[in-house]
């Protein structure tokens, strides 16, 4: 506790100075940013390896416990996305612009653990560190290196202390005539959050489940004054770092997606799109699988007050060896199938409600891999209502509501099926008082009920931040 309370006295202190240094320069309030108001891209969603619960932004980062930040948006939590350059003005060094940032949040909530008995409360501060430099060159192109962390410190339990780290390196190049290519490299340590579907209840009495991942992602797009087609395709090596999942999670995953756009009138398009993502596995190779995507759907923006895209397809996930028998404690990963179909939609319907109002639905059901023992995979069905209203100039309120079905695939003909139902609602406020600096704060509800008893929870969530950005 003592620790937790001198890094962040010394990181509200050092914020403090910042402001008022800033203060003295502009007085003028800004509008906030709007980092990632909205659920997740529906984009390649057989490649959003942890879609599931993540739909609603705001329950994953109380899952993470870590907040929106007001500058940033949320961390970094997962490998494969590409890194966008930050909008603030940041420091010009020669031809190279830095973007220093730091976060400070304080945080509570009344079931750390994400168990259904036995709740444990605790306080945890959060420390945000990051950089990105910005380097152009030829004319349109650019190169990125972005670097991140996420540290987290907790009063009563330090088995759950983190200190993740993100750091990539992009090339973005864009060409006459709408070509547009980029590539990253990326480094990620990260963990998996208490209460998420890829927790493991064997492990809740030990610190959480960390992993390194590292990875590669290209994309190209053409934008054509009729068509677009894009291709995006990523590589991730996964290590996992304790707990002995090493032995069951370890693995090279491998996701391809190609996507194209024809314009039917000048308001409304058709989308085909076609993916695979292929899970290699070092040691469970029970699990080695491909999960293919065929999708089609439109999109259509007939006024400045509705806008949308809807797919529906068919996902199939094709086990690639034969059955064996494993020895302990891969034993309990079996299967008396080798191919399973799923029905695939997903969807986002934008609605201006008025000037200072917009309402997001994003529906969707999909296939994610999960590596829990007696699981081979499962089908998540939700939706999600997102909604952002600007109080002021300089003050945005934000809601998120969301309810989701995951049902599990039981390994072989003698397990039983995990059925969850999620219920969570997030409410949160942003407050830019000058340019580079940002205050928020949010309260989340968390509510899971399983036909297995030790997956059930509600957990309520308060966190406090502060953010500067240059």
């Amino acid at each position: 506790m003592i620790r937790s309370v001198r890094i962040a006295t010394c990181a509200i202190g050092m914020l403090a100075i910042l402001v008022t240094t800033e203060l003295t320069l502009a007085q003028q309030p800004v509008v906030p940013s709007d980092p990632s108001q909205t659920p997740a891209s529906i984009e390649g969603a057989s490649g959003s390896t942890f879609l599931s619960q993540f739909a609603n932004p705001a329950v994953r980062g109380s899952l993470y416990l870590t907040p929106q930040w007001p500058m940033t948006g949320y961390y970094s939590l997962f490998p494969g996305g590409l890194v966008q350059a930050l909008r603030a003005d940041g420091v010009m060094v020669g031809p190279v612009r830095l973007n220093p940032h730091m976060g400070v949040s304080q945080m509570y909530t009344d079931n750390v653990f994400r168990t259904n008995s036995n709740k444990t409360s605790d306080f945890l501060t959060t420390l945000a560190p990051g950089i990105q430099a910005q380097l152009p060159f030829g004319g349109f192109h650019s190169f990125l290196v972005d670097y991140r962390t996420n540290i987290q410190y907790y009063s009563r339990t330090p088995s759950n202390d983190v200190q993740d780290q993100t750091a990539s390196g992009s090339f973005k190049f864009n060409f006459p005539g709408g070509l547009n290519i980029d590539l990253q490299g990326q480094h990620k340590l990260g963990h998996d959050p208490r209460g998420s579907a890829v927790d493991n209840v064997a492990t809740q009495g030990l610190e959480v489940n960390k992993w390194t991942a590292n990875g590669f992602t290209g994309q190209a797009e053409y934008l054509g004054a009729q068509s677009s087609i894009r291709l995006k395709v990523h590589t991730i090596r996964w290590d996992y770092l304790n707990n002995n999942q090493g032995s069951s999670r370890d693995r090279l995953t491998n996701n391809a997606g190609l996507e194209f756009t024809r314009n039917v009138t000048g308001k409304t398009s058709m989308l085909a799109y076609v993916g695979a993502l292929q899970s290699i596995y070092d040691q469970n190779k029970n699990l080695d699988n491909v999960i293919y995507t065929i999708s089609g759907g439109g999109t259509w923006n007939v006024s400045e007050v509705t806008s949308g895209e809807i797919q529906a397809g068919y996902q199939i996930v094709q086990f690639s060896l034969a059955q064996v028998n494993q020895a302990p404690p891969l034993d309990g990963f079996t299967r008396d199938k080798d191919n399973y179909s799923n029905f695939y939609f997903m969807g986002r319907l934008n609605w201006q409600a008025t000037p200072l109002t917009r309402i997001t639905l994003q529906p969707y059901r999909t296939v994610q891999q999960v590596v829990t023992t007696g699981s081979l995979f499962y089908t998540v069905t939700g939706v999600n209502l997102a909604a952002r209203h600007d109080l002021t100039d300089n003050t945005t309120l934000n809601l998120n509501l969301g309810f989701e079905e995951d049902n599990f695939q039981s390994s072989g003909s003698g397990g039983s099926d995990r059925n969850d139902q999620l219920k969570n609602v997030a409410v949160g406020l942003n407050y830019a008082a000058v340019k580079w600096v940002g205050l928020g704060i949010q309260y989340i509800f968390e509510d899971r009920n399983s036909n297995q008893s030790p997956y059930t929870y509600q957990a309520n969530t308060v966190m406090l931040s502060a953010q500067v950005l240059l």
